[in-house]
């Protein structure tokens, strides 16, 4: 049996769907494995390809099934398998990269098997848990893997580094990237509220480090640096490197951030921007213009950077050029490339590496919060609102973000109950951990009347699990409305329409806590123990809202959630009173100077080098022209 991994012709492909036809023999081995692996090859009938290949591995679609000796058989598994972890369809990737780690160590003739597949299966989460115990399972699967591999050695089957080459002629994509190819990505973490995230970061870390080892250098002057007793003060501004990888207009990292980057005091920092171009959108955010001082740089993959994980070293050499102080990344885990810059030392001081900088009102207390990090926490003070806003939503109802009017539009526009009250939420599905279902179920179940109008899922496997959850957790499924992914301005006028929005939990909202706030909608939240569940807390707690509004719509517990919801969407006066001193409050979310100042206080805290005071010693630094 013979593949190949270009495009098969049109000839070819209508050659092996005849065999599969009815008339002739629909469950033929050969011709499962030799159109799905031509049509896997081929964007627009990826799907199509990949599920004929995963048929060849079960009996009541071929006869007979895929031959576990045959060599292709071991890569027919790794690419079904790193095909599903991209589609977040956690249990497909599972089982066939598991039998793909099997069939390696036959392969290889080693007892550990692949290094690439061992590290994809201890870096995939379950992104769409069926339970609380499956998120348990898939954390406890991910520490067993990863703790298999960093205790190996050469005697017991390992052998770092990964071998990119290997891995890009074996495995079908992993060329582009074999670092992609067997890390997957960190950024589901954050939502696992129940795992030791400071861990799971570490092992991350430790995996990547000794995978890419080209990786792990530092820069000459950041050593110089190092070796350096006392640091005398400067007479120069700070050097601020902002890298990033979703450096676009209107990316809500872009939104929250943007307002503190572009007032900072250009006085007393040289500031430069760094987008990392991952999804191809070249074109920067607009904010990063308003300086003409300001140096934008828009890096993107070449295509010489293939068969080489840690690629991005060449930009780190440029980076380490230019002698930065303080290096800023305002998104580790949404970008692989600011992600693989950041493990190398390009800077003295490298924030959301060594410190990670977060808001005292969003947080536990440091000594209790300081366990999730594995860098030094340091705080924006609970007395300011975390960054300078702007508002979403332009005078005459119309949506800042896609310049479009939502006045206009009634439920039946939106697809949702004419003329019953209903509960929102409208985060994305990766959001809705198991321990939402009871919360969503426990209102329905106590507001017969209530309708729920939810986000649905993409992957139609996880929007069935999510439906099955539900089902399982009490909710009356006929009275959900699922919505796919909406414009900004429909978004909008949904939570207009809506009688009560919900938080997710226990990962909630930020932009879109916001832009609930901007409306005067109530948001009724449940703060978890991480930051990205305790958003919406901040915000409620320092816009100036009064004490029975923040009563009325910060729960403690699941079944005060479920109370508060079911209060404000049945109750109109209360409803209204909270509705009322969210007009009231809302504009203090925005345009709050104060965060520049605490911001700005914060980088020279962190800063290598303090600026000198008029009158004292100053030491000259040479500056060199970027």
């Amino acid at each position: 049996m013979l593949m190949h991994t270009q495009h098969g012709s049109p000839a070819s492909i209508d050659a092996w769907r005849q065999i599969l036809s009815d008339d002739i023999d629909p469950k033929n081995l050969e011709a499962h494995v030799m159109l799905g692996w031509m049509l896997m090859a081929t964007p627009p009938y990826q799907e199509e390809g990949i599920r004929l290949l995963e048929n060849s591995f079960n009996e009541e679609k071929v006869s007979p099934t895929i031959d576990y000796n045959y060599p292709q058989t071991y890569i027919i598994a790794a690419t079904i398998g790193r095909y599903r972890s991209q589609r977040n369809e956690y249990h497909k990737a599972r089982k066939f990269t598991k039998i793909a780690l099997e069939l390696s160590k036959e392969h290889d003739n080693n007892a550990g098997g692949d290094l690439c597949i061992q590290m994809q299966l201890a870096n995939m989460y379950d992104w769409f848990p069926n339970s609380t115990q499956a998120a348990d399972d898939a954390i406890t699967s991910m520490l067993s893997y990863s703790d298999k591999i960093l205790s190996q050695d050469d005697n017991n089957g390992i052998s770092w580094p990964v071998k990119d080459a290997e891995i890009a002629q074996m495995f079908p994509g992993a060329a582009a990237d074999p670092y992609v190819h067997c890390s997957l990505s960190t950024f589901y973490l954050s939502f696992y509220y129940r795992a030791d995230v400071a861990l799971m970061s570490s092992i991350n870390y430790e995996m990547a480090r000794r995978g890419w080892p080209k990786l792990n250098t530092t820069a000459q002057f950041v050593k110089a640096y190092d070796e350096e007793v006392d640091h005398p003060c400067i007479n120069r501004k700070i050097r601020l490197a902002i890298i990033s990888g979703v450096l676009t207009e209107g990316h809500s990292n872009s939104e929250s951030f943007k307002g503190v980057l572009s007032r900072l005091d250009r006085n007393i920092f040289e500031v430069t921007y760094v987008f990392l171009a991952e999804q191809g959108d070249t074109r920067i955010a607009d904010f990063t213009k308003e300086h003409a001082a300001d140096r934008r740089f828009v890096w993107t993959k070449t295509p010489g950077d293939v068969v080489d994980g840690a690629w991005t070293t060449k930009w780190g050499n440029k980076i380490a050029s230019w002698n930065m102080d303080i290096i800023f990344y305002s998104d580790l885990t949404m970008s692989t490339f600011a992600r693989r810059l950041g493990m190398q030392r390009l800077a003295p001081c490298r924030s959301v590496v060594q410190y990670f900088i977060s808001w005292a009102a969003a947080e536990l207390p440091l000594e209790e919060s300081q366990a999730h990090y594995t860098e030094e926490l340091k705080l924006i003070s609970s007395d300011n609102i975390y960054m300078y806003y702007d508002r979403r939503v332009l005078d005459g109802e119309i949506s800042r973000m896609d310049k479009m009017p939502f006045g206009g539009l009634t439920r039946s526009d939106l697809g949702v109950p004419l003329k019953e009250h209903f509960y929102l939420c409208m985060q994305k599905p990766f959001k809705f951990h198991p321990e939402v279902d009871t919360l969503f179920c426990g209102i329905m179940t106590k507001d017969p009347d209530g309708w729920l109008v939810l986000h649905q899922e993409v992957s139609q496997d996880n929007q069935e699990v999510f439906e099955k959850r539900l089902k399982r957790a009490g909710c009356d499924l006929s009275r959900i409305v699922f919505l796919k992914q909406q414009p900004h301005h429909r978004l909008l006028a949904l939570y207009r329409e809506a009688a009560v929005v919900l938080d997710s939990y226990p990962a909630g909202g930020d932009t879109t806590t916001r832009e609930v706030i901007e409306m005067s909608k109530p948001l009724v939240t449940l703060p978890a123990r991480l930051l990205g569940g305790r958003w919406s807390l901040g915000y409620l707690s320092n816009i100036g809202l009064k004490e029975d509004t923040k009563r009325a719509l910060i729960a403690s517990t699941p079944e005060e959630y479920v109370d508060l919801a079911v209060q404000l969407g049945t109750d109109d006066t209360l409803r209204e009173a909270v509705e009322a001193d969210l007009r009231e409050c809302s504009s203090n979310l925005f345009h709050r100077e104060e965060a520049v100042s605490a911001w700005q206080e914060m980088f020279l805290e962190i800063s290598p080098y303090q600026r000198c005071q008029e009158g004292s010693e100053k030491e000259e630094m040479r500056h060199e022209e970027l």
